[in-house]
């Protein structure tokens, strides 16, 4: 059947669900040593999209998107899958949408057991039963692994994910137990807490002692702060709390939180580390602490958005007076040991003083260079990202030589863990200068002399007006201005403006 078909150009498509149980790559390469072998036994030629993810979706498939425009612009005669379901798991919108583009480019489905031709009436009736059961199945598995971790909750078992600080998972109870040395930090913590100190004053002791938080980094207020109100603690384990879900790679429920009479609640399923009472008090002095908001109106002034310390980067605050004066307020940053910066404020004149100069000292800086005979932009960054985005494909492409060297026995697993270590970690490097340069580009893209010099203008006009609206300039200065780095030291103030 196979050589009826006259298959030539093939795509091997793999697919691994976050969900499995095996490691990710070993799974890949399993099924990429299957399909291969199959493809190269028959004297295929292939290309193969490789693709990680926990949607059934197509929007969030992004290999797979682009195998199904490739399949549309009748690039090969077959896709080789491990299933068929690999292809129809979604609803039934997009199963169609898939069935449709194969028929209609005529496209084969390959397994390592049957091939699929969907232009054959009576094939097309088995894959369609088939892709029924298929999703059928799939509603079944997570159903089953939803209800085995809500049983397992009744049971006591921990079924919610990693055990959180300061207990360590015991795989043979399934349970919680408490680790020695994190009980202390955490014994530590509470007794602050419990002698009224703020989570932020907590964080910045740890980090001053030299602990590090549960992830090793330093520690945050808002780390303390779910430390102090988690009910794991008390011994207890909570099911259900939360429904529906935010991740962005899959069609879920709206998330919400659900009434606490739905939760599933089961006490003593593991040593409690502070009692209820203390639990109680800790809730009550972070009620006390917490700072009731003011339904104040902010509105937008000159700078907003454009001051920024020059001692520690952080966005300055304004502040305006009774008598019509508007102050740039002392930074109120703090670090994380508790060490707070203190750049001092000034009159917003003095920063406005500053602006202006510079904005005249730019406008001749622009006036004094060659004048350009095309305000044509200026394509380097464009041709850069292009650059850098070809360099991009290529890591990934290296990866893929990797992979094929490793199932052609090529390389040891030791030789391929290292190298492909090694290149994601140029291929993170590279994605990092992508994201900066798309960044910048976002600004508004290169702009002519003679823009800047009509932006300038522009302001300039809208400056002498008098019953110009603060937006208005906002909106102007960020058009030419990055950002404005203030320092005071005593008398002495230091206001740099960086241009776009």
């Amino acid at each position: 059947m196979i050589e009826q078909k006259k298959i030539y150009e093939v795509a091997v498509y793999l697919r691994k669900s976050r969900d499995d149980t095996d490691g990710e790559e070993d799974v890949l390469l399993k099924h990429e040593t299957a399909l291969t072998d199959l493809v190269r036994k028959n004297n295929w030629r292939y290309v193969i999209y490789r693709e990680i993810g926990s949607s059934d979706s197509i929007d969030y498939r992004p290999e797979f998107k682009r195998l199904l425009k490739d399949v549309e612009n009748d690039f090969y005669d077959a896709v080789v899958v491990m299933d068929y379901d690999r292809l129809s798991r979604g609803d039934k919108e997009d199963r169609a949408r898939v069935e449709k583009i194969l028929q209609q480019s005529n496209t084969l489905v390959v397994t390592p057991s049957r091939v699929y031709d969907l232009n054959d009436e009576d094939q097309e009736l088995i894959t369609d039963i088939e892709g029924v059961f298929a999703r059928y199945e799939y509603r079944m598995i997570k159903k089953r692994f939803q209800r085995g971790k809500k049983i397992g909750a009744r049971l006591g078992h921990w079924t919610n994910g990693p055990a959180p600080f300061p207990y360590i998972y015991n795989s043979e109870a399934r349970s919680l137990e408490p680790d020695p040395d994190k009980l202390d930090i955490y014994n530590l913590i509470k007794q602050r807490l419990l002698d009224g100190k703020s989570c932020a004053a907590v964080c910045w002791e740890l980090n001053r002692m030299g602990i590090p938080s549960p992830k090793g980094k330093l520690w945050q207020e808002s780390v303390v702060y779910r430390l102090a109100i988690n009910e794991v603690h008390l011994g207890r384990i909570i099911y259900g709390k939360t429904s529906g879900g935010l991740h962005k790679n899959r069609k879920t429920a709206p998330f919400r939180i659900n009434p606490r009479e739905n939760w599933v609640i089961v006490e003593n399923a593991h040593p409690a580390v502070k009692t209820l009472e203390e639990h109680a008090e800790i809730l009550k002095l972070l009620e006390q602490r917490r700072i009731q908001s003011k339904r104040t109106r902010h509105g937008t002034y000159v700078y907003s958005g454009l001051i920024y310390c020059g001692k520690c980067g952080a966005a300055h605050q304004f502040q305006p007076k009774e008598n019509g004066r508007l102050l740039v307020k002392k930074c109120q940053k703090i670090d994380p040991f508790g060490k707070r910066c203190g750049n001092p404020g000034t009159d917003v004149e003095h920063v406005d003083l500053a602006v202006i100069e510079s904005l005249r000292n730019y406008e001749e800086e622009i006036r004094a260079r060659p004048i350009q005979i095309t305000d044509t932009p200026d394509m380097a960054p464009q041709m850069l990202l292009r650059l850098k985005e070809t360099e991009l494909e290529g890591l990934h492409e290296g990866v893929a030589r990797l992979k094929d060297m490793y199932v052609s026995g090529d390389l040891t697993k030791q030789e391929y863990r290292t190298r492909l270590d090694h290149q994601k970690d140029l291929i993170v490097k590279k994605e990092n200068d992508i994201q900066h340069l798309k960044e910048t580009l976002q600004v508004g893209g290169p702009v002519s002399d003679h823009e800047r010099l009509q932006r300038i203008e522009q302001l300039q006009n809208v400056w002498k007006r008098l019953d110009s609206h603060p937006e208005e300039k906002n909106r102007l200065l960020k058009q030419l201005i990055e950002r404005i780095e203030y320092v005071r030291d005593n008398y002495r103030i230091d206001v740099k403006v960086k241009f776009r």
